[in-house]
């Protein structure tokens, strides 16, 4: 029975995870001068309409938490099956804000929507709706901070039929974060795309994983490593 409730559970978890989409999912934008603008693009796949309400709350550190910068709109937000909406996110830092890097945290919870009864004018029923309810944390920072990330110390190699990448990324950058991505390109086109995450400042990662895309390491011809969200290039090996 245990078993059963534990299958259950993934079985629910994963239909969640289908059902929510936010696009991008990060904010990565330097928030002084003239502040940092995104929009965010949240699709509908559920088969029923959906109804959210947004809310910003404060980052994981007090002292480093930009909530009380943050404008956006709308509050609420409907989307029918097979739609897509946007919600759109201002950031502007005060002028004696300290250079480096904050966060906050983007809150999107769904609503139920109310249903009609057909046939009976006037006649409203509670709704069902999808159950989301999760903090989505954003990051953002102060100053001229350029991002400086390295790949060091990297090589391919071939185990058990499959290419390995391993390596380490090393951000360089002083007082703020970098989130990034790795790109590898063969010689024929293949494509393989690493997503690292958020790296904080003046930290090195390592990691080791295997290539699918990928034959044989002789068929590795470039190396690009990128933030994530612009695309910003920091990086270009040619092998």
């Amino acid at each position: 029975m245990k078993k059963l409730y534990i299958l259950l559970l993934l079985f629910f978890i994963n239909i969640l995870a289908y059902s929510f989409h936010i696009s991008p999912d990060g904010f990565g934008k330097r928030i002084d001068g003239d502040g940092g603008f995104q929009e965010y693009t949240f699709e509908n796949k559920t088969g029923k309409t959906i109804r959210y309400r947004f809310a910003i709350l404060p980052g994981r550190n007090p002292e480093k938490s930009m909530d009380k910068w943050i404008e956006f709109e709308p509050k609420f937000m409907t989307i029918k099956n097979g739609e897509s909406k946007k919600l759109k996110l201002y950031a502007k830092s005060p002028k004696d804000a300290k250079i480096g890097d904050y966060s906050f945290y983007l809150a999107v919870n769904s609503v139920t929507v109310p249903g009609i009864v057909e046939g009976k004018e006037g006649a409203i029923t509670t709704g069902t709706t999808v159950g989301i309810n999760m903090n989505i944390e954003m990051l953002g920072w102060v100053g001229d901070l350029p991002a400086k990330l390295k790949l060091e110390k990297y090589e391919f190699y071939e185990k058990d039929g499959k290419v390995h990448f391993k390596g380490f990324i090393n951000n360089r950058t002083e007082k703020r974060f970098v989130r990034y991505m790795i790109e590898v390109t063969g010689n024929r086109g293949e494509r393989a795309t690493i997503y690292g995450g958020v790296l904080p400042a003046l930290q090195t990662k390592s990691f080791d994983i295997p290539l699918e895309q990928f034959k044989k390491k002789g068929d590795v011809w470039k190396i690009e490593v990128k933030e994530t969200l612009d695309r910003n290039l920091l990086q270009t090996i040619k092998l």
